[in-house]
């Protein structure tokens, strides 16, 4: 019997409750308010019937999910059995990346039904970026107009097209979008990524840039030094208005700020940004960052959100605590450790292996279900209890198509599935590759395609070989270029 995430408490009690192929057995649920977690249940099969205790709505969905990988395992029978079960962390995420590569609304919806098989609550959807700004703003229609089209598409590893690159999704597509998620009780976290990665935004409206300089979509992947100019009022004031009109849409919970990878180069000769650095006591460009970020969270807060950030954006050491959870995806400073064992809380989605982009031989199968997002080295009990959740993301520079997008991340993230449920406790490789493998071919009946399993874990020297290759295809003709011309002077 293959379940994932597998339940906390689970007996078998010998015997099974019989039904006709093709319908449901007999089912009651009863609201139990007094189990420990919303999210928990209680399951029992007897001779009687199958029997569902939530402690409220989300706890009967859950418990109904089980009995569907129940009813998937075992045809017009199932066993007589206890379950009880509750979530290890409260937030359980994946996020798609649909600025590099654009996404229709089937496809979205597609993988979000991959994910909600496995019990996963948070959609992180990357709505903004460099190469692209993908949602429909009213206040600027200049976003999507120009922001949302690149002349073309140079990411290197075989890809350089010359023909414009577009898309985004109006208003009625996302708002379609949160409601579906709402039906499997999965909360769609937007990201309107600030001040870095705004080539889009800057392209669109020059102004918000310090320079002024026009500029178009970025056709390569990269860090690049255009930032929006927090030195100029009017950014701000667009800032909160694309904000609005996100949270008209978005109506959850949590709202991400983006913040990560920001060189401070041009704030640091703009006479704007610098003056605002004087005007607020500041000490430098970093700390011009930690403002703005503390900004942009106190107006969420003020519309009842909490702002979740990347970890670069608490680098100055002066973003306040109050309203925000950080991402930790990578951090060479220790600046997230020292947030997380101060007790506030973080989101771990590492780099390593939780990101979904990169080959197996990088991120093999193996090293996503081993990973222990609490056994970060540095992490004090504290900051061990400070892990909220966990996230695996998906970034689409090299993923042109929703096969591969599929193939990337499945069975990866129904390994992240089991984590984010059930812990790290009592983890069994051999037995979660019959799970994978059982739940892969469910996943294709779906119409989701998940990578072949001899791709899954490739051994030493193929993960080195693969690993190699995929860095020499990294560099596209553009930055090829850009190196060789820093060759020259």
């Amino acid at each position: 019997m293959y379940l994932c995430p597998e339940p906390k408490t689970l007996e078998l009690k010998g015997g099974y409750y019989y039904f006709p192929i093709g319908e449901k057995p007999p089912i009651t649920t009863k609201i139990t308010p007094t189990l420990y977690n919303k999210e928990s249940y209680r399951l029992i099969i007897d001779e009687t019937g199958v029997h569902i205790e939530g402690a409220n709505d989300i706890g009967i969905y859950y418990a109904e999910l089980t009995l569907k990988q129940l009813m998937m395992n075992h045809r017009g029978c199932l066993p007589y059995l206890y379950i009880y079960d509750e979530p290890e962390y409260s937030y359980r995420g994946f996020m798609i990346d649909s600025c590099r590569h654009f996404f229709s609304v089937d496809e979205i919806k597609k993988m979000i039904d991959g994910a909600a098989l496995f019990k996963f609550n948070k959609f992180h959807f990357h709505l903004s970026d460099d190469q692209g700004f993908r949602v429909e703003i009213e206040s600027y229609p200049k976003l999507t107009q120009v922001g949302s089209v690149r002349p073309s598409s140079d990411f290197g590893r075989g890809e350089y097209d010359k023909t414009p690159y577009s898309g985004y999704y109006t208003k009625e597509e996302l708002k379609e979008i949160v409601e579906y998620c709402k039906e499997r009780y999965i909360e769609v976290i937007p990201e309107f990524d600030v001040p870095g990665h705004t080539t889009a935004v800057i392209a669109s409206y020059p102004e918000f840039s310090c320079t002024g300089e026009e500029i178009q979509p970025r056709t390569t992947a990269g860090v690049f030094d255009d930032i929006l100019c927090v030195g100029n009022p009017d950014t701000m004031d667009m800032i909160y208005s694309v904000i609005d009109e996100l949270c008209e849409i978005f109506t959850g919970k949590y709202f991400h700020i983006g913040g990560d990878e920001a060189p401070k180069k041009r704030w640091n000769v703009c006479p704007r940004c610098q003056e605002k650095i004087k005007e607020l006591g500041l000490k430098n460009s970093e700390e011009l960052h930690g403002w703005l970020v503390n900004e942009v969270s106190l107006y969420l807060k003020k519309k009842g959100k909490k702002a979740i950030c990347w970890n670069e954006a608490i680098r100055g050491g002066n973003v306040e605590k109050d309203n925000i959870t950080v991402a930790w995806w990578m951090d060479r400073t220790k600046a997230t450790l020292n947030w997380a064992n101060g007790g506030n809380p973080i989101i771990v989605e590492s780099f390593t292996p939780y990101y979904a982009d990169y080959p197996y031989g990088m991120h093999t199968l193996k090293n996503v279900y081993m990973y222990n997002p609490r056994g970060i080295k540095g992490l004090t009990s504290l900051g061990s209890a400070s892990v909220v959740g966990i996230e695996s993301p998906i970034w689409t520079e090299y993923i042109r198509d929703f096969k591969k997008l599929t193939r990337m991340c499945f069975p990866r993230w129904i390994a992240v599935a089991h984590t984010a449920w059930s812990g790290n406790e009592k983890k069994n490789f051999n037995k979660f590759l019959k799970i994978a493998t059982f739940y892969c071919e469910i996943l294709g009946e779906m119409g989701i395609e998940s990578a072949p399993e001899t791709e899954w874990n490739i051994l030493p020297h193929g993960r080195l070989s693969q690993t190699v290759g995929f860095f020499r295809n990294l560099l596209s003709k553009e930055m090829i270029s850009q190196l060789l011309k820093k060759d020259e002077k």
